[in-house]
């Protein structure tokens, strides 16, 4: 049961790091970003009565019980997650990166835009982890959004398809 607790927490860190930046890729931090990581809290509070998680968690809430997230937020939130990295390192870097990559398409997706500058980033971080090619979903990933730069923009068609492919990704339904 400890080691199932131990994992869900790992799942959950990266996803929440993956999120925030995502969400920061764009530069400008919306109100339904805001939800997104509200939600990521809300959606983990059965997780916050295990140590390491129940400080990261509390420190998260008190960033978002503020009411306010701009720049200086993300920032004070992205300080937090690396102090806390080391305490959630998955054995499995492979998982830890695909959890990330979950976060990160989640937090491209929150504002209900996916605009080229973030596709730009997102294609720099898969150019990063080709360690990850071989895997799934990482290897459909990969080819998406190559398509949809390949395109040259990201016209009605291309949103939809990308919007398509992360909500797969993600579960959402």
């Amino acid at each position: 049961m400890e080691e199932n607790i131990t994992i869900q927490t790992q799942i959950a860190f990266h996803n929440l790091d993956g999120l925030i930046n995502g969400i920061s890729m764009d530069g400008r931090i919306t109100k339904s970003e805001f939800d997104a990581i509200k939600s990521w809290c809300q959606t983990h509070d059965s997780l916050s009565h295990e140590e390491p998680f129940a400080s990261l968690h509390h420190e998260i809430i008190e960033i978002i019980n503020t009411g306010v997230l701009g720049s200086e937020e993300i920032h004070e939130i992205k300080d937090i997650l690396n102090r806390y990295a080391p305490k959630f390192k998955e054995k499995d870097k492979v998982k830890a990166d695909l959890h990330y990559l979950q976060g990160i398409c989640y937090g491209i997706m929150a504002d209900g835009d996916i605009n080229k500058y973030e596709l730009n980033l997102l294609q720099k971080w898969l150019d990063d982890n080709s360690h990850l090619k071989d895997q799934y979903p990482f290897d459909e990933i990969t080819q998406v959004v190559k398509k949809v730069m390949d395109a040259g923009k990201i016209g009605h068609e291309e949103y939809q398809y990308l919007v398509k492919y992360f909500k797969e990704f993600l579960k959402i339904e």
